[in-house]
């Protein structure tokens, strides 16, 4: 409900695609695979090769403002409310604790050339309801969606 905030932040934008949009800086091999972040649920998921009972994941932003979440699945969860400008870029890690084993990865918002939404609007009605409309790039693939969500800023 709009008139609550008063204010929009239309800086949260979810491109999903068949091309990954992480960039994993490990070396080495880890048991640690398939990592996917659903920015809608802020949920943070991968695969582990080994059975783990604990994991420790953090999200870091460029400023260096963090949050570490520990969690004994797969799976983890940071507040909706989180805010992050993700167009500077989002770092992951996933570690596991009294071991030397993790996973780095950078969340990197550029998406492929020609694939950025066009002719994109937006319409405010009455303070409360926000019509927004666009068209996929020229050079996106078929399989390309894009969500456009909100969430109350700082």
């Amino acid at each position: 409900y709009l008139a609550d905030t008063g204010y929009v932040s239309l800086s949260h934008w979810c491109l999903e695609k068949s091309q990954s949009l992480f960039r994993h800086s490990d070396t080495r091999e880890s048991p640690i695979t398939n990592v996917n972040m659903d920015w809608r649920k802020m949920e943070l998921s991968w695969e582990s090769s080994r059975n783990f009972s604990k994991y420790k994941c953090t999200i870091m932003d460029r400023d260096v403002e963090n949050r570490g979440e520990e969690v004994n699945s797969p799976l983890c969860s940071f507040p909706v409310e989180l805010y992050l400008p993700l167009h500077k870029g989002v770092f992951f890690t996933i570690e596991v604790p009294n071991t030397n084993i993790s996973k780095q990865c950078t969340f990197l918002p550029g998406g492929m050339n020609g694939s950025a939404i066009e002719n994109f609007s937006c319409v405010i009605y009455n303070v409360c309801l926000m019509n927004c409309t666009w068209q996929a790039g020229r050079d996106a693939p078929a399989d390309t969606q894009y969500f456009l969500y909100w969430q109350n800023s700082r």
